[in-house]
């Protein structure tokens, strides 16, 4: 089902709107300025779900962000938020699965030690992409997060795409 058009403020209509990935192709690259910004940012986005979907057998992902706004700004970045269907797959997770799940996420606050450095933020696909895991119960949080338009009062819409 192809997501809805851009509403008057260019944003998706209000709600949790179903797609695949053809579907956010035709309306956050084709359908809006800076193809070739929206391109780059789409890239990032399949190869990160890609991943995704390998390490986490079911689950639905919510893409919001810059690329879902139709703006002359050049948009900087996706966020993508993972909601597994079943929370104890990922505990059942072995090391090596674990440990490329964590790398997909965005971290705050981070410590290195080698080299020894202190980061505000890591962020996967070289910072194009902000990845985000919902815990059980979250969803109406995370819901009111992604409904924020860019502007103040602005509502907005965000895709979902399931595995």
């Amino acid at each position: 089902m192809p997501l809805p058009y851009w509403t008057t403020d260019n944003v998706l209509p209000p709600g949790r709107h179903p797609a695949d990935l053809s579907d956010l192709y035709e309306r956050f690259v084709w359908d809006a300025p800076h193809r070739n910004e929206r391109e780059v940012l789409f890239s990032a986005l399949s190869g990160y779900l890609g991943v995704v979907t390998r390490l986490i057998p079911s689950g639905r992902a919510w893409v919001s962000g810059e690329i879902t706004v139709r703006s002359e700004l050049v948009p900087r970045d996706v966020d993508v938020l993972l909601i597994p269907d079943d929370w104890g797959s990922l505990k059942r997770l072995a090391s090596p699965a674990r440990e490329a799940l964590y790398g997909m996420l965005t971290l705050h606050g981070v410590i290195a030690e080698q080299p020894a450095m202190y980061l505000e933020r890591v962020r996967p696909v070289g910072g194009l992409l902000d990845g985000f895991l919902c815990r059980p119960g979250d969803e109406d949080v995370w819901e009111q997060t992604w409904a924020r338009g860019p502007r103040e009062g602005t509502v907005k819409g965000f895709a979902e795409v399931t595995w």
